[in-house]
């Protein structure tokens, strides 16, 4: 009986630290890439890298401040939680990746940090459904909820800041136009760059602009997806 007891005891303490291991993979699979995990886990480090052809979307809430004034904070998560977990689901459908979420603002790319060379139209695709998901969310809802939408493409650097929290995060002057994109919407509208355009006019239907002058970069032409 010793023996048997002791393989009982061996067994159920392997168990216990096969269940924690697949608790810890899961929490890392929350925050970070599934490529970025794996290079932690075999190589203990990841180190940051450049990827050219990246295509980023940023939206916040139209009237967030306001809006969320009036509601009870419980609530207000609630609503929240929702919303993103929708959005981080539809992200994922599309082979796109959310990078985070800061406030009412969410940032989500496609292309990195697994290159994919239908990024652009991952990214538009996963933004008309958000629109979509709001619409009818919003058809049932006592609270309406808009957004606006940028949408830029071109080179982003990736890579994991912090030593005892890790957090996976994007940088370069794609995310700022991205960013810029989404200040120069409208509620409800995708408004996209140029270079985004180009990329893509033959795929959707698109409303031209009149050119904006944005801060630090003169003169830009951008266009709305007709939806």
């Amino acid at each position: 009986m010793l023996p048997i007891y002791r393989y009982l005891l061996k067994k159920r303490a392997n168990d216990i630290i096969t269940e924690e291991k697949a608790k810890s993979d899961k929490l890392l699979l929350n925050i970070l890439p599934v490529r970025i995990v794996n290079d932690l886990k075999q190589n203990g480090t990841t180190e940051p890298e450049a990827f050219d052809d990246v295509t980023v979307y940023f939206s916040d809430i139209v009237g967030f401040t306001k809006l969320s004034s009036h509601l009870e904070p419980k609530f207000l998560i609630d609503e929240l939680n929702e919303i993103f977990t929708a959005f981080d689901n539809i992200m994922e459908k599309n082979n796109c990746e959310r990078i985070k979420t800061i406030g009412d603002a969410y940032l989500a790319v496609c292309g990195l940090p697994v290159p994919n060379n239908m990024n652009v139209i991952n990214i538009i695709n996963s933004a008309i459904e958000i629109i979509e998901y709001l619409k009818d969310r919003n058809s049932k809802s006592e609270i309406e909820w808009k957004i606006r939408v940028g949408i830029h493409s071109g080179k982003v650097i990736g890579g994991v800041v912090g030593i005892k929290k890790y957090i996976y995060d994007v940088f370069g002057d794609t995310i700022n136009t991205a960013s810029r994109m989404e200040t120069n919407s409208e509620p409800m509208r995708i408004n996209i760059s140029e270079t985004t355009y180009k990329l893509t006019k033959n795929e959707y239907k698109f409303i031209e602009r009149e050119p904006i002058k944005l801060k630090g970069k003169g003169i830009q032409k951008m266009y709305f997806i007709d939806i």
